[in-house]
């Protein structure tokens, strides 16, 4: 083969591939082949997981406590000061017995008021059916959030209705023999036990914990709010040793919950700590390795030493149970905000450039406001629109968009009409920083256009 025929073969080879490369231009320009998806409703959680500690205004219950103590309150509840959170007696047979006699008395306090005619005998079985399906949803509920410890009321209370039941279709007419024997069980126990030895009385009123962990007085309850992220790692790594206490009482009714947080965090928390309302100001907490259901905190401080620095959140809640009075060091997830809105991907954000004429009060053009704007393309039939979107929370896949009615569109749109100022020097108004600049924004349902060459707004797709 000779050079010509050579040079002549890589012509061909090069005009060839020049053509191809005109001829999928010409198509890509004509006949572009997009991917969309569906805009849909997405409610999403802000939330971050990390360790803290719960801060409570305790006071240690030192009265020597001589024999076996059996507690007259659970943990929680409150006591008046000088009241009852204890007794004692002589040994351990003596204080299992009296809390037998206890149950006992309740049980048969129940069954005495089936046997007595009154709201029982006006019930139905399908209200009671419903009664007993709702406390059985409560009592599994309750298994899963609260543990065993906090299944006894739940119990209780079902057992009652399935009796009631019985009684109201007459499967049995009293429950006399049962009264009978719990009565003889009562009288035995009672007759062949000691009684208590001495009582153990709260020092102040508030709420009564049993468990003591040696926290107590660590932190100053009073100056909790400027708490530093220092001075929450060196507390929280001390090692404390219990007192032998019998237990603690909080004497206010609010308690905190702390933890330290990266700066970026901490931004979001500051945002929640400013603003007006309470409901705004809070969070919801949940203690995953602790026998608590989620609760509402309200953000009241964040300190940091400069923006770019850690911070200390310190947290209000007013809530408590037998489950959250033994709170402490724990790890916690924090729901900062949630964000119900439509959800898009990342794939199909872009930035668009947008020029709009202005106007004087006489409607002629007096200037441009030019804008850099977040957006998607939306395919309406064959034609693509570039739509303005305003983000509420993101991820590295996807973004949810505020969702907008057509009035909440309208108040939102860029005003052309801009005043002539006073001066005469041309300076225009600014506009929002939310303000609308395209014609809509996102909505639901919409086909959101994810993969595509060459978009832009008006763009006809074949």
């Amino acid at each position: 083969m000779n050079n010509s025929m050579l040079k002549r073969l890589l012509s061909v080879f090069i005009a060839l591939l020049l053509f191809f490369y005109i001829g999928y231009q010409i198509y890509s320009a004509n006949y572009s082949t997009v991917r969309t998806e569906t805009a849909l409703s997405k409610t999403e959680a802000d939330t971050i997981e990390t360790t803290g500690i719960a801060i409570r205004k305790e006071s240690l219950i030192e009265q020597p406590a001589n024999g076996v103590v059996a507690y007259a309150i659970e943990d929680g509840g409150h006591i008046h000061k000088d009241g009852t959170v204890a007794v004692t007696y002589a040994n351990e047979a003596d204080a299992t017995a009296q809390r037998r006699l206890q149950e006992l008395d309740s049980e048969i306090e129940k069954l005495q008021k089936l046997n007595a005619p009154g709201d029982t005998y006006a019930a139905n079985p399908d209200s009671l059916n419903k009664q007993i399906n709702q406390e059985l949803t409560d009592l599994l509920i309750a298994s899963r959030q609260e543990g065993l410890s906090g299944l006894s009321e739940y119990r209780e209370e079902f057992l009652y209705l399935l009796n009631e039941k019985q009684i109201v279709t007459e499967k049995v007419t009293d429950f006399n023999a049962r009264i009978s024997t719990l009565q003889a069980e009562r009288q035995s126990i009672a007759s062949s036990h000691g009684t208590q030895t001495g009582s153990i009385a709260s020092p102040a009123s508030g709420y009564f914990i049993s468990h003591v962990d040696g926290y107590e007085g660590v932190f100053d309850y009073d100056q909790i709010e400027d708490i530093t992220p220092e001075e929450i790692r060196e507390k929280m790594a001390m090692q404390v040793t219990p007192s032998a206490s019998i237990g603690k009482v909080c004497g206010d009714f609010n308690w905190y919950f702390v933890c330290v947080v990266d700066a970026d965090t901490a931004l979001k928390f500051q945002e929640k700590a400013n603003q007006t309302s309470y409901e705004a100001r809070c969070v919801t907490l949940t203690f995953p390795f602790a026998s608590a259901e989620p609760l509402p905190a309200e953000v009241v401080k964040v300190n940091q030493k400069d923006k770019e620095s850690e911070g200390a959140v310190v947290m209000r809640c007013n809530n408590m149970n037998a489950s959250l009075a033994r709170l402490r060091n724990e790890t916690v997830q924090i729901e900062i905000e949630e964000y119900d809105g439509i959800r898009v991907s990342q794939k199909s954000v872009h930035f668009e450039t947008i020029t709009k004429e202005t106007y004087d009060k006489d409607g002629n053009v007096n200037g441009t406001v030019t804008k850099e704007v977040k957006g998607v393309y939306v395919m309406h039939g064959s034609e693509i629109q570039f739509c303005q979107i305003f983000p509420l929370y993101s991820t590295n896949s996807y973004v949810i968009c505020e969702v907008l009615t057509t009035e909440e569109e309208n108040s939102r749109s860029y005003d052309p009409f801009v005043q002539d100022d006073t001066e005469g020097d041309g300076t225009q108004q600014e506009e929002p920083v939310e303000g609308l600049f395209t014609d809509r924004t996102v909505h639901l349902y919409d086909e959101v256009v994810v993969e595509g060459t060459d978009l832009y707004d008006g763009k006809v797709v074949e």
